[in-house]
């Protein structure tokens, strides 16, 4: 082990993680001033107006300490990855002040992912056996990373609900993916991870709160998405061939599907819900776990600490049963798992008496 991956690592954090936590109340007060507000409706769970430009620090500080601490490092994936930044993140802010149609969001989030996929090669390329599935045709391997990328961008623009969920289950994910890339000798993306969740953590005592002063909005979202996309999607590639080998082939993705499952699972969900019912797949309702959880009696905080920690579980149960399980089972067992935890939520609201009149 050296300098990059032992202390740049730490500095990265920490600097990101001062950056982000002294810029925010600056942005607060900004927004207040120019009344860059997020407006409360029947939708939003919300009743006050708030600043959603918490994004801009965020990024602000991770990319200044994710550029410092990584310069020197040679990957062919870097500059593909800063320039879909760019690109999400000025789409991000563009939303935040005056909301685009999902169709224009869809065309940007392609673009940022065509070109990591296509230019930095960051992409499945293999199942690896899964349900005897090995190495994918270089088509079905572009179209199914895009694909990978844009629901995670999505599942995190969409669970962004509640005060602290979304940032509160970056930071734990890439925590654990941390931890991976350090036992991997992987600087890069170990610095990746610990500027990012540095960021995060900065950004997390202005939200998870009672009353937020600050939401991450769009801006904030669709990288954080999209950051875990490109860790999750090289954690893939990496893993396999990693000396010492500390996970069984296609086991790796099926211990990263877990980490993410709850963003994920909630948005197909959700999906699914309005397609059935005849709507489109991006028009806003409250069927979000999220939702389900405020309208069963919890408070944001004690939703998002729910989240949070089942997401937690999930992982602890995935390095639990790496190496002990087929993947394919483990796969079955978080789907059926996360389905059965879904509908706690609503059946606690069916059980809880009704208030006397």
């Amino acid at each position: 082990m050296n300098a990059w991956t032992t202390w740049f690592p730490v500095l990265s954090a920490a600097l990101s993680f001062a950056v982000c936590y002294a810029a925010i109340p600056a942005m607060i007060q900004l927004s207040l001033v120019k009344r860059l507000y997020d407006e409360p409706d029947a939708r939003k769970v919300h009743t006050r107006r708030i600043g959603a430009l918490g994004g801009i620090p965020i990024f602000g500080a991770f990319l200044f300490s994710f550029v410092l601490f990584s310069a020197g490092l040679d990957y062919p994936q870097q500059n593909s990855i800063l320039a879909a930044y760019i690109i999400l993140f000025s789409m991000g802010i563009k939303d935040d002040l005056f909301p685009l149609s999902p169709s224009k969001k869809i065309v940007g989030q392609l673009l940022a992912v065509l070109l990591v996929v296509l230019v930095g090669n960051v992409r499945m390329e293999s199942l690896y056996g899964l349900f005897g599935i090995g190495e994918l045709p270089y088509a079905v391997s572009v179209l199914g990373s895009v694909v990978l990328f844009l629901m995670l961008i999505n599942s995190f623009n969409f669970i962004d609900g509640i005060n602290g969920l979304s940032s509160g289950l970056g930071v734990l994910i890439l925590l654990i993916y941390a931890y991976w890339f350090y036992r991997m000798n992987e600087a890069l993306f170990l610095i990746l991870c610990l500027s990012y969740a540095g960021a995060l953590l900065g950004f997390l005592p202005y939200n998870y709160r009672r009353k937020a002063k600050i939401f991450m909005g769009d801006s904030g979202s669709m990288i954080l998405g999209f950051n875990l996309a490109v860790i999750t999607v090289f954690f893939i590639q990496k893993s396999v061939v990693a000396e010492p080998n500390f996970f069984y082939a296609i086991g790796s993705a099926v211990y990263a599907f877990a980490l993410v499952l709850i963003p994920v699972f909630d948005t197909v969900r959700v999906v699914v819900l309005r397609l059935m019912r005849g709507r489109s797949p991006f028009s806003p309702d409250r069927n979000h776990i999220h939702h389900l959880l405020l309208d069963a009696g919890l408070s944001h905080r004690q939703g998002t600490a729910v989240l949070v920690t089942t997401a937690a579980l999930f992982a602890a149960l995935a390095t639990a049963l790496k190496g002990r399980m087929l993947p394919k089972y483990q796969l079955l067992l978080y789907v059926v798992l996360a389905l059965v935890l879904s509908q706690i939520p609503r059946w606690t609201k069916l059980l809880r008496p009704e208030p006397e009149a």
